[in-house]
């Protein structure tokens, strides 16, 4: 007989959990009653850690924690109430692989616990930014108005991510390409003159002999090779997915002259896009400071951002904080200053957001226009010039056979 795991509301409002053995889930729900109880949550043990086995597998998306949130948004303003919405939201197949998160959310609800409380069990999908504006809304009665804007967020920021990933894949294709070409031209093509070469005695100049003893190297360990490959891609994965590596990886990055100014207007439009949403939703200007903090030192920037936040909560101007830091462009500092000196830092922050993403785009296609040929031209002179010292060297037996 299956055991069911509970929870429960008592007469005076208490949660109460446990464990009933039951042939079904209504004879269980059906005793929960009978004690006098009202049932929040039912579960099997067994299906709940298959459940927590399938979600470590696969993990929601940002795309679905996006459409959880501009459908939630719309619920709220159709007036629909937060537990409702949640309970639709949970069994809506656009939310994908955030169904079962969305349904323990809306248990947390349910119990007593405020959306903000209940979301910020799950820092992986709702990040500090996002819990601190949803608690904002909740304190003034907004939400609605807040996970629009939240959601309409979420939507340019995964814009602007698909932009950086698409401008660089086609350069990594490109690389990618010219590996397969060697492989192959070491691994079927080479060998086929191998032979005939050495037989002949002929004549062979020092590239030449590097690539057969490379493609010999290659066709004699490829099945370690090929474990080692698979090895380092699996370790670079799991490495990548760590917070300090890929912050390290990143400024490993910022580093490059042709990588440089992507990253630095990419960090400039990131910053203030979400400092002018912080602020104009009501967040304080410390809290915000500490929320964008954490953010831009897990995206890899080495800037010192906790002294600025100190500077500012000591009565400092955040335009002289950031300047001594020189965290941001000057240009970036002077509107921000401008805002604060006006009174509409939140408004200035967004149109130098705007500025800087337009400069990123602009930035991606040079970048792009830039690696594309210079991969393209590097291929043919590696390909031609193997071509070239084969040829060469074919010919030299045909001189000795006549």
């Amino acid at each position: 007989m299956p055991s069911f795991r509970y929870r429960a509301l008592t007469q005076s409002g208490e949660i109460v959990s446990g464990s009933i053995s039951a042939p079904t889930a209504a004879e269980v729900a059906h005793r929960i009653e009978y004690l006098g109880l009202v049932p929040i949550e039912t579960v099997t043990e067994e299906r709940a850690s298959a459940g927590r086995f399938t979600l470590s597998l696969s993990r929601p998306r940002a795309e679905d924690v996006t459409v959880f949130t501009r459908d939630l948004a719309l619920l709220l303003k159709a007036g629909a109430r937060i537990n409702d919405a949640l309970e639709l939201l949970s069994q809506d197949v656009d939310v994908g692989r955030l169904r079962p998160t969305v349904g323990r959310i809306r248990a947390a609800v349910l119990s007593g616990e405020s959306f903000g409380e209940a979301i910020a069990a799950y820092p992986v999908l709702f990040p500090p930014m996002y819990v601190a504006l949803v608690r904002v809304g909740e304190a003034s009665g907004s939400l609605d108005h807040i996970l629009e804007v939240l959601g309409a967020e979420r939507v340019r920021s995964e814009a602007l991510r698909r932009k950086l990933a698409d401008a660089l894949r086609y350069p990594a294709f490109v690389l990618f390409a010219a590996l397969a070409v060697l492989t192959f031209f070491l691994t079927f093509v080479l060998p086929q003159f191998a032979s005939v070469l050495r037989d002949f005695n002929a004549k062979l100049d020092t590239t030449v002999v590097a690539l057969l003893g490379l493609s010999d190297f290659v066709r004699a360990h490829t099945d370690a090779i090929a474990l080692v490959l698979a090895l380092v891609i699996a370790t670079a994965w799991i490495l990548l997915r760590q917070a300090r590596v890929r912050a390290a990886f990143m400024r490993t990055l910022s580093r490059l002259p042709l990588v440089r100014p992507v990253l630095g207007f990419h960090r400039t439009a990131l910053f203030c896009r979400n400092l002018g949403v912080l602020l104009g939703s009501g967040v304080a200007l410390t809290t915000t400071l500490r929320i964008l903090s954490d953010m831009m030192m897990t995206t890899g920037d080495a800037t010192d951002w906790p002294k600025t936040v100190e500077r500012v909560r000591h009565g400092g101007k955040l335009s002289d904080a950031l300047a001594d830091t020189a965290a941001l462009p000057s240009m970036a500092v002077r509107m921000l200053k401008l805002g604060e000196e006006t009174g509409q830092l939140p408004m200035l922050a967004g149109r130098v957001a705007e500025f800087f993403e337009a400069k990123l785009q602009r930035s991606l296609d040079r970048v792009v226009g830039i690696a594309g040929p210079a991969a393209i031209i590097t291929i043919s002179i590696v390909v031609g010039g193997l071509i070239v010292s084969v040829m060469t060297a074919l010919l030299s037996v045909s001189q000795i056979v006549e």
